[in-house]
């Protein structure tokens, strides 16, 4: 293994560990409290098949696109933006059905943990996109991997923001 890939695989670990130590911290915190009622376990559910579907179609348009056009991107960019797609839409869809956060979680919480992801993400992809990292030979590589999180996690907030908005000006006006 060459020093290229040694890095990025040191860098790819490193990711995963930081994400699941702050989802353990969320956890035991008891930011993150999984409880939800019967009507948002529904919800839940239809986010859930929603974004399946969402990641086999993004999986399969991925390949096909590899077949015909070549390979433009690498293999981890074009699976995190199929991942990224079929995230995104069970977010919104648990958003939009207040199935998002459980009960017992507060919601400034959530927000500032995406806003935090969103920065972070989208400040190391333009750190790679203005060294001209994010395209290599005509191929997309595993660089835009953070800016396609970062995009994803604004998204996510967005709706929430705009959802909690909507929400709290429909609570007033009754």
């Amino acid at each position: 293994m060459d020093h290229y890939h040694a890095g990025a695989a040191l860098g790819i670990s490193v990711g995963i560990l930081a994400g699941l130590f702050v989802i353990v911290l969320l956890f035991k915190k008891k930011v993150l409290d999984m409880h939800f009622d019967e009507r948002q376990e529904r919800a839940r559910g239809k986010a859930f098949q929603y974004g399946f579907f969402t990641l086999l179609i993004a999986v399969y348009a991925y390949g096909v696109s590899d077949v015909m056009f070549g390979k433009w991107c690498d293999v981890l960019t074009g699976v995190t933006l199929c991942v990224a797609a079929g995230l995104c839409v069970f977010a919104v869809t648990c958003i939009l059905k207040d199935a998002y956060l459980s009960l017992r979680e507060k919601p400034r919480t959530v927000m500032t943990m995406f806003a935090l992801l969103s920065l972070l993400n989208l400040g190391i992809g333009g750190r790679h996109a203005w060294s001209g990292e994010l395209v290599e030979g005509g191929v997309l590589t595993f660089r835009a991997v953070n800016p396609i999180i970062g995009f994803a996690t604004l998204v996510i907030l967005a709706v929430y923001i705009v959802n909690h908005l909507l929400r709290s000006r429909e609570e007033e006006a009754e």
